[in-house]
């Protein structure tokens, strides 16, 4: 299926990666409850009916998106504090880094992190696949990794959690006010930093 095809061995007349991207950038754009079929249709080119013959159901089309999504942008954000060795200084260039963003493509910044904008909308409700856990999970696991060579266990844990949630809540900011975000992502930084004196 990956090569194009269908499964029947008929060719595609389109690339899958091409429509998953399309797709991604309206998810990313309105949420998942704000997207149609009728608006799928007009991003990726295709009609309904090859839309599920490629991917059975809007739902599995958005967890598609969202995979893209975490391969291409959010790997690429933590690749420095999930490497092998990562220190503090990895964790103030992420967040560093997210200034950047914000100051850079206020455009982007105001539709925020699309990983939490799924988790914010499925909150309490069952989602097609937000996979918040794993997003909380990851990101606590790479500012605990690159916090633990210098404190306690107890200290590293608590500083890890917090950083998470701070994460979150930039994000969220962020989509309100890019300037803003962009000003607590400085101030995390340079907190994260005195940490290290």
């Amino acid at each position: 299926m990956g090569d194009g095809r269908l499964a029947r061995g008929r060719p595609r007349g389109f690339d899958v990666r091409d429509v998953v991207e399309a797709a991604k950038d309206l998810f990313w754009e309105r949420g998942y409850q704000g997207t149609t079929l009728a608006d799928l249709e007009v991003a990726t080119g295709l009609n309904r009916s090859s839309l599920y013959q490629a991917f059975g159901t809007k739902e599995a089309l958005f967890v598609s998106a969202l995979d893209n999504y975490i391969d291409s942008f959010v790997a690429a954000r933590l690749a420095g504090m999930e490497r092998p060795g990562a220190e503090p200084h990895d964790i103030v260039g992420f967040f560093s880094g997210l200034a950047e963003l914000f100051r850079d493509d206020p455009g982007l910044a105001r539709r925020g992190c699309m990983w939490v904008n799924a988790v914010a909308e499925f909150a309490g409700r069952e989602p097609p696949d937000a996979r918040a856990d794993e997003y909380r999970n990851r990101l606590d696991a790479a500012f605990a990794g690159s916090l633990s060579g210098g404190g306690e266990r107890v200290l590293v844990r608590e500083r890890s959690r917090m950083l998470t949630a701070t994460t979150f809540g930039i994000w969220l900011t962020v989509r309100v006010d890019a300037v803003e975000g962009a000003r607590v992502s400085d101030n995390v930084a340079a907190a994260v930093r005195e940490w290290g004196n």
